[in-house]
């Protein structure tokens, strides 16, 4: 069996498969999971989904593959409903802990939009970004902009 290469990504370099970004962040997500319910304890909401949307937004901020990131920030969420706000996996909790949940995938939005951001800052050369769709702007003697020597009247300024 053989895999067709991606077209778009550069040569000797292809992108990591889907389900691969998803495990790897699943683990993170696990991993601060642990980590929130080690340092706060169940009384502190808060503090523990603020570990938790520290680590959706620096997975967000790595990955390029929004699907993944999509993937990880839901599960993130249900994690900390299920076992940080909850007890044993019940998402049926009351809005307060899907209050603070929103707080995750916001800060997976982030992630995302810095990303996207350093994606456009990155570009060096004379070519746009990719998948950012704008050109850089270049500072020369050609870019300078300067008013007719004759206004609109006809006539010339002192």
């Amino acid at each position: 069996m053989t895999v067709d290469s991606d077209p778009s990504a550069p040569t000797g370099r292809q992108p990591t498969p889907t389900g691969v970004s998803v495990a790897a962040g699943w683990a993170v997500m696990i991993t601060a999971a642990l980590l929130a319910a080690a340092v706060f304890p169940q009384t502190e909401p808060p503090g523990r989904m603020l570990v938790m949307a520290v680590a959706a937004g620096v997975f967000a901020s790595v990955v390029a593959d929004w699907r993944a990131v999509a993937a990880v920030t839901a599960l993130g969420m249900a994690t900390y409903v299920g076992f940080l706000a909850n007890q044993f996996g019940d998402l049926t909790a009351t809005a307060d802990a899907w209050t603070y949940a929103v707080v995750i995938g916001f800060a997976g939005a982030l992630g995302s939009g810095y990303r996207f951001m350093r994606s456009i800052q990155g570009s060096t050369d004379d070519e746009p970004a990719r998948e950012a769709g704008v050109r850089p702007f270049t500072y020369g003697p050609e870019s300078v902009v300067s008013p007719p020597d004759a206004p609109f009247g006809g006539s010339r300024g002192a």
